[in-house]
């Protein structure tokens, strides 16, 4: 019996010994894990970090390019080297691609609250109608309550306008910005906007932080077309022809255009040069991505500041 029990012990106590060496195994492979992890962590972190910087630097060449544009050319066209895309530039460890885009090319919608909000507010409904193939009433509708998201008063502008008495009754209910608006997107927030009428909108559209002229030498067609309301929708693709040959020198340059003949166009509205771009673009750094958009501010004597800018990053 006694030799039995001794057995007995050592049976238990090799099963332990084995169960010990399994739970040190399983121990040791999930730290393994954990660290592999860990450092795949650090990895990623520190590449989106390299790429971040990436985009700082471009934003700083960009911007030199802008200022030494402005010291050498009266005008800004997209025939300029500001203009041209970089689809593929190689980095240390990575590559970019990018472009620099004339945002006051676009129809700002902060001119809905300019000192000519009505001009403004047709030529946004004429837009809405020609770009996002809509009815008559809901560009007009849309038009309408754009500018009443930007003013500063409660009063809906009639007879389709809509201030907060109307999204108070939403699901969920939210209040109009009553201020300029920061990004274009907010644009879906407004009564009227579907997905779809945004997604045709917004590459003829932008935000910015003041009243802006179109520049004629940069906007797209729809946006020529719109610029007052007797104009034929394909007077943009005529206008894009002509520019072709040769950019305007200036305003009264454009407005003597055969395609323009007989009009009253107010000037004003309108420039040759521009203030406010878009640099966007893609860096990767082995497997990390940034996507950067930067709004980049020229003043009058050519100096560049970035007025806002993000990243998305994978």
């Amino acid at each position: 019996m006694t030799i039995v029990h001794r057995h007995n012990q050592g049976g238990v106590a090799l099963l332990t010994a084995m169960l010990i060496v399994a739970l040190v195994g399983i121990i040791g492979a999930g730290m393994l894990s954990q660290m592999n992890l860990a450092l795949h962590r650090s990895g990623n972190i520190w590449q989106s970090e390299q790429a971040w910087w990436y985009a700082v630097g471009i934003e700083n060449w960009l911007g030199k390019l802008l200022r030494q544009d402005a010291q050498n050319s009266d005008i800004d066209s997209l025939e300029e080297a500001w203009a041209q895309p970089v689809d593929y530039l190689p980095l240390d460890g990575g590559a970019l691609q990018g472009r620099i885009i004339d945002l006051q090319g676009r129809f700002n919608l902060n001119n809905l609250n300019g000192s000519d909000t009505e001009a403004a507010q047709e030529q946004f409904q004429r837009l809405i109608e020609l770009v996002a193939d809509t009815d008559q009433v809901t560009a007009r509708t849309i038009a309408a309550a754009t500018r009443d998201w930007i003013d500063a008063d409660i009063n809906p502008t009639l007879p389709d306008g809509a201030e907060d008495d109307y999204y108070l009754g939403l699901t969920p209910a939210y209040r109009t910005a009553n201020t300029l608006m920061a990004s274009a997107s907010e644009l879906r927030l407004v009564k009227g906007v579907t997905p779809a009428i945004y997604a045709a909108l917004e590459p003829y559209i932008t935000a910015l932080p003041q009243v802006t002229p179109i520049n004629v030498n940069t906007a797209p067609a729809p946006v020529l077309a719109t610029i007052v309301p007797e104009l034929p929708p394909s007077t943009g693709e005529a206008l894009l022809k002509s520019r072709a040959d040769e950019p305007w020198k200036s305003v009264d340059a454009f407005l003597q255009d055969p395609a323009l003949a007989g009009l009253e166009i107010d000037a004003n509205r309108l420039d040759v040069m521009t203030h406010y771009f878009l640099a966007s673009g893609q860096i990767t750094v082995d497997r990390a991505q940034v996507q950067f958009f930067s709004v980049l501010e020229r003043g009058d004597n050519g100096a560049v500041r970035t007025v806002r800018h993000s990243t998305n990053v994978d």
